[in-house]
């Protein structure tokens, strides 16, 4: 069931990811199939119908996947069409999650019947996927039918590389879209009453954590035990993301087992049979799942419980990977898109690592380390993929966190039900957990202040992924061989180079996620909205970034910028070019500071350094350590290494020169004090002039005429009207420019007449708001990823 759950999973990533690699891996698949009977048959004797046979289930399981993935994206296609933003919408449907998140609640509804349409004319019913209805009072409880009358609002996509997908977040939930609320109308359904008591007992406990702790303990545990979220602090959170123990937040196997396990050993002490305590340990653990939120990671592991304890209750053997192999094609072919989903890869990957390499790598006399080690080891590029970044220490923090979770579970619960009925009991139940908890926190603050303590790697490629499982699983075969022989009897001598293969392993391995190939020249023009995000990459490696900042778009830094800088394995910029102090020009760039990412020289007009916001900003820098150059016009950055060396001289190098404004040169107006650019890398070169006016693009014609002369040009004030004078494009002749500026802002911005100077010079423009992150990349343009 484990293999032909690998195949039904090749099917649905064929589909997904490319015919060609689906059918790669059906092929090595059937393969290890055909390899798995051969060693249990132990002959070659009679293979051939077996061989056959297996063929041809795979053969169907495969193209079960393919053909349920295309029902069900062809499905959706069919009334998404009929779904736009702010289109008003009647939905119903059964509330299967109550949450409380940014000051709104949130009602997750399955079994969804839509009714789209414009103001008070709407169109025929439409079965749909689950939805989210947001409202502002607490006006359904879980296990309501609901009724909402509001407008529809669609999940946003990613614009940038490494920025969090929301769409593609809620599609592999199997949600189609929110409604935001006008009215709602609320009907008790079939065993309403079950619900109820389920979601009043998980506020009461929830109530009572937050009664016998502070909130930020009562927030982990709240999460940790009952799945809700609401109060969990942002920066714990991250803490325990960038440490490598996020895990212990999400409602998993360790919980499952303590419950379920727990109650069923009770009830056969008590001499129950062994079918009715699987009976109530089942439906104990059902209602357990659906007051947690019934998460795809809590089904994966309730799911493989039930199959345990119906395994004890017929008297037969359980088996860990078969388990896992049925969840697996269970909640695939319930909603297909979860394979996108990184709780359920992390879920799935989890027991993998558990069932398949910790029996082979962490024996014989491994120890809890090497155990760690084979758990976290495979889950690495999965890791890289989500995050761009690895916790090199998590390995040695997990041996100290994973054994004392027992004691902040059962601590826990203990002391939010204790809670109920007195304060004092409850804080006295609640100590262990509370200490626990702030060992936690200590310990990742510690490990964090270690060099090294995260690498940021990337987001690995298929060709890394593909070289790391195969080199992996080479070691594991003789891993294999040499277990077997050591436990025939080659003692010492085998143990230490059983050992000494093994750090072999883990540094080959980790040099495959970190060591990465020489790169090409790079130009990015994020997105990001109203304002300026430039990065730039040499041909020798040295990393610069211009600007960064937005006035419409919130936490800029945190969730555009420093996504994109990990997402692409940047582990330092070299040169942070800063135009001028306007917030659409800065305010991502003062959060990248505050994160302490390394940001070795911030550079600015030395005309414009002692303006208020200007040294407000540089002062952040000092104190963050990052120096500071002041540059006037015919200063220039030299890059002719890896570090880069600045220089004054005026000949044209591969760098960076200046050509406004001058030391002394003054204006009323800060956008005439911008930097402005000229950027040289081989065969390549761009223009970067912030927010100039035309007025001083005029200085700049008449100073420095054909010399101005560019392949790219960033076009100033993102397009107004009053830049990009013709005589300035004349002098440019660019043969692409790019516009960035949101879809809707205020200031008209980009102008038709700035447009058409542009075009009348027969150069290709590309705009953020259209395109999102476009890519200048050997010799190739992309759109937000589209070439």
């Amino acid at each position: 069931m484990f293999l032909f759950a690998l195949v039904y999973t090749a099917g649905t990533v064929s589909c997904m990811y490319g015919r060609g690699f689906g059918f790669l891996v059906f092929a090595m698949l059937v393969v290890a199939l055909i390899a798995e009977c051969v060693v249990s048959k132990g002959s070659l004797s009679g293979i051939g119908r077996i061989v056959v046979l297996l063929i041809l289930i795979s053969s169907a399981v495969f193209a079960t996947a393919q053909f349920r993935y295309a029902s069900v994206d062809e499905n959706r296609d069919s009334y998404m069409q009929y779904m736009t933003d702010e289109k008003s919408v009647i939905v119903w449907g059964k509330i299967y999650k109550t949450e409380y998140k940014y000051f709104s609640y949130r009602y997750y509804m399955t079994d969804c019947v839509a009714q789209p349409g414009y103001g008070k004319a709407f169109g025929r019913k439409i079965s749909c996927g689950d939805v989210v209805v947001y409202c502002d009072s607490k006006s359904a409880h879980l296990g309501d039918y609901m009724k909402a009358n509001g407008s529809i609002g669609l999940f946003k996509s990613a614009t940038n590389e490494g920025e969090f997908d929301r769409a593609r977040f809620y599609r592999s939930q199997g949600i189609d879209f929110s409604v935001n609320a006008d009215s709602i109308k609320t009907s008790a359904g079939k065993h309403a009453w079950y619900y109820h008591r389920l979601e009043k007992l998980r506020d009461t406990l929830s109530a009572s954590l937050l009664e016998v702790t502070d909130e930020t303990t009562a927030g982990v545990l709240s999460s940790m035990l009952l799945g809700d979220k609401s109060y969990l602090d942002d920066e714990i959170k991250d803490l325990y993301r960038v440490s490598g123990i996020s895990h212990i937040l999400a409602i998993s196997g360790l919980h499952i087992s303590i419950v379920g396990m727990a109650f069923y050993k009770l009830l056969r002490k008590r001499r129950v049979s062994y079918t009715a305590a699987f009976v109530c340990s089942a439906a104990l653990i059902l209602s357990y799942a659906v007051m947690t939120g019934n998460a795809v990671s809590t089904r994966r592991a309730v799911g493989m419980f039930i199959l345990t304890m119906l395994a004890a209750a017929l008297g037969r053997c359980t088996d860990m990977l078969n388990s896992l192999g049925i969840m697996v094609i269970y909640l695939l072919w319930d909603n297909p898109m979860v394979l996108e989903y990184a709780g359920f890869v992390f879920s799935v990957g989890a027991i993998l690592a558990i069932g398949i390499v910790t029996p082979v790598m962490s024996a014989p006399k491994g120890g809890k380390f090497w155990a760690s080690v084979s758990i976290q080891l495979p889950m690495l590029p999965v890791v890289a993929m989500n995050y761009y970044e690895l916790p090199l220490f998590a390995v040695f923090v997990n041996l100290i966190v994973i054994p004392a979770l027992p004691v902040v579970f059962i601590s826990g619960l203990l002391a939010s039900a204790a809670g109920c009925f007195g304060v004092m009991p409850g804080k006295l139940l609640v100590f262990p957990a509370f200490a626990v908890l702030k060992l936690y926190e200590v310990l990742c603050g510690l490990v964090m202040k270690l060099p090294g303590a995260t690498v940021i790697t990337g987001a690995p490629d298929g060709y890394r992924i593909f070289l790391f499982y195969a080199v992996m699983s080479g070691f594991l075969v003789v891993f294999s061989l040499k277990k077997r022989a050591i436990e025939c009897g080659l003692k010492e001598k085998g143990q230490i180079l059983y050992s000494v293969q093994r750090v072999v392993c883990t540094a080959v391995l980790l040099a495959i996620l970190l060591v990465k190939p020489k790169t090409a020249a790079q130009l990015d023009i994020l997105d990001v909205g109203q304002g300026d995000g430039i990065f730039y990459r040499f041909e020798s490696g040295t990393c610069i970034f211009i600007d960064g900042g937005s006035s419409d778009r919130k936490q800029l830094g945190d969730n555009v910028i420093m996504p994109f800088l990990k997402y692409n394995g940047i582990q330092s910029i070299s040169y942070w070019f800063v135009s001028h102090a306007d917030s659409d020009h800065i305010s991502g760039l003062s959060e990248v500071i505050d994160s302490g990412y390394t940001i070795e020289h911030i550079v600015v007009a030395e005309a414009a350094a002692k303006e208020e916001a200007m040294e407000e900003l540089l002062f952040k820098a000092k104190e963050a350590g990052i120096d500071i150059c002041l540059m006037s016009k015919g200063d220039s950055i030299e890059i002719n290494d890896a570090s880069g060396s600045r220089s004054t001289a005026n000949e044209e190098a591969d760098g960076i020169m200046c050509l406004y404004p001058g030391p002394y040169d003054t204006a009323l107006d800060r956008n005439d004090m911008c930097l402005v650019l000229k950027l040289t890398d081989g065969r390549f070169s761009g223009i970067f002039g912030g927010d100039i006016s035309s007025e001083v693009e005029k200085k700049l014609v008449n100073e420095y005429g054909d010399e101005l002369s560019v392949d790219f040009y960033k076009a100033n004030h993102h397009g107004s009207r009053y830049s990009s004078s013709a005589d300035w494009i004349e002098a440019l002749s660019p043969r692409w420019a790019a516009v960035s500026c949101a879809a809707e802002n205020r200031y008209g911005h980009p102008a038709d007449e700035a447009m058409d100077r542009l075009m009348d010079a027969k150069c290709r423009i590309l705009y953020t708001m259209q395109s999102g992150q476009i890519k200048y990349k050997e010799s190739a343009i992309y759109e937000n990823n589209r070439q």
